[in-house]
């Protein structure tokens, strides 16, 4: 088992959550949330990434929720790369399908890092496959359906909402599954495969761009917009979840440990090896918070102590000394009047 967790930019899920939340509920809801260990707002931050594991739970989680063991076939219609922000953005842009298809695979390590997007060529045709890192969770088979969805839409977007696959391949067992994606997508599905896939003819993938706007999304933009890729090693992941969580959700190292699927022995081993203990790291993550709070808002010190979880303000204002040898009220002066 590697060392560090498999992660995906929050917006993987693109409208996936507000399809769920119309359909179970705000409580149900917000328990599938709690089940995949994520907080309820994760999906619209820009530029976070989250372990794949918790998108597997929180799938999991709605589709036993809602009794639909094909929750993941119905969500596939309502995911598109088109939610994704500049990567679908740079994606979309690019002058043939051929292409738009070939962009996505060169920067899908800036989407998910373990994840793999493929094209095979055959003679008279092409496999566009899906490949998802966490594949053996609970949640993979809701996963694999809903990955059409993005699949299809790359070419929907060049050859119109009425296209469908030639074919399409699926690594799930269930026959129920081929019979309801074949209805879903109204083509053959071939079942027992070892990745998700979809064929196209070789005759529509030279189609080009219907969209005759100016094109200015470059590769060097999504690398901006999804802050270089994914976080490599177990502190960045960590730092990240910590900000993410941090006057929101647990950040107690039992939590984040369950977030990546490990134990809490497990996760401080971890981190021992980089050096660093929990307890440090925890509060390196609430001192830079405090910095962008003090800078970038006009909340009261008070309020900004309570929000990163200090007891008193007394509390905070003396750990934010210890680290930057000032008051947290005159840092804030500083940066409003440099020298």
């Amino acid at each position: 088992m590697p060392d560090t967790p498999s992660m995906t930019v929050a917006e993987a899920m693109g409208s996936i959550p507000e399809v769920i939340g119309e359909r179970l509920g705000a409580r149900e809801f917000a328990r599938c949330f709690s089940d995949a260990g994520l907080q309820s707002d994760f999906h619209i931050q820009t530029g976070n990434y989250v372990p794949e594991v918790a998108l597997d739970r929180f799938l999991h989680s709605a589709a036993r929720r809602a009794g639909d063991d094909f929750l993941g076939a119905s969500l596939a219609q309502s995911v598109s790369v088109q939610d994704y922000g500049v990567w679908g953005d740079y994606v979309l842009e690019a002058p043939t399908l051929l292409s738009a298809m070939a962009r996505a695979s060169s920067i899908i390590h800036l989407h998910a890092d373990n994840d793999t997007l493929k094209l095979r060529r055959r003679p008279k045709s092409v496999r566009f496959e899906y490949g998802f890192a966490e594949r053996g969770g609970k949640g993979y088979r809701q996963i694999a359906m809903a990955a059409l969805g993005p699949l299809t839409s790359i070419p929907r977007y060049f050859l119109g909402q009425s296209w469908k696959p030639q074919k399409i391949g699926i690594d799930l067992e269930a026959r129920g599954a081929v019979r309801r994606l074949e209805r879903e997508f109204d083509c053959a599905v071939r079942a027992h495969d070892s990745v998700v896939s979809i064929e196209i003819p070789n005759s529509e993938l030279l189609t080009a761009n219907p969209t005759t706007a100016p094109r200015r999304t470059t590769r060097e933009d999504v690398v901006r917009a999804c802050s270089g890729g994914p976080p490599k090693g177990i502190v960045p992941i960590m730092e990240q979840l910590l900000l993410q969580r941090v006057g929101i959700e647990d950040t107690g190292l039992e939590s984040l440990a369950e977030a990546i699927n490990v134990s809490k022995r497990t996760l401080q081993r971890r981190l021992d090896r980089e050096g660093i203990d929990f307890r440090s790291l925890s509060l390196s993550v609430r001192m830079r918070r405090a910095q962008e709070l003090l800078a970038g808002t006009e909340l009261d010190v008070s309020d900004i102590a309570t929000h990163l979880e200090y007891s008193t303000p007394g509390h905070f204002a003396r750990a934010f000394r210890q680290s930057f040898d000032v008051a947290p009220s005159q840092y804030r002066s500083n940066v409003a009047n440099p020298d």
